[in-house]
């Protein structure tokens, strides 16, 4: 193994540190957290801002490491359209997660002051970032996989 794998081979841990991080704070939100908060809101401190945080120090990595890595595969000359597709699909939902949790406040969609959102009408941001993000991990295992089989092709 040379060196650079081995630096592409930790830029990809590093990304995927990242992804799980942004994916699993999610989770923790929505399980433990949220229903923690409506019990007890005022014993709490809001963690809201420290989820934040994580939340664009990840897509900060990610967006990095991301693009190294894309142009990696991009120009190996082993990926194909289908490649290309799906990468296309995975970036626009993580951009798509950013957009919830940066810039639409996080209220529950029965909230009267929660705005209007024909494309997804039934979940909290809160939500719909984790089933995105759980998308977009098994997105980026089908590109592993197309990846792998442009190598044997």
């Amino acid at each position: 193994m040379s060196l650079n794998d081995i630096l592409f081979l930790v830029m990809r841990w590093i990304h995927n540190l990242a992804a799980v991080a942004w994916v699993g704070g999610g989770i923790y939100y929505l399980l433990i957290l949220r229903p923690r908060l409506r019990r007890s809101p005022d014993d709490t401190p809001n963690p809201g801002r420290d989820y934040l945080s994580l939340v664009n120090t990840a897509f900060g990595v990610l967006l990095v490491t991301g693009a190294v890595l894309t142009f990696h595969r991009v120009t190996s000359g082993f990926i194909g359209v289908p490649y290309v597709a799906v990468l296309a699909v995975k970036v626009l939902l993580a951009f798509c997660m950013f957009y919830l949790v940066r810039f639409l406040p996080n209220r529950h969609p029965k909230d009267p002051k929660t705005p209007s959102r024909r494309w997804l009408p039934t979940v909290s941001n809160a939500t719909a970032v984790v089933i995105l993000g759980v998308i977009v991990l098994l997105l980026a295992d089908v590109l592993s996989s197309l990846f792998e089989q442009g190598l044997r092709g």
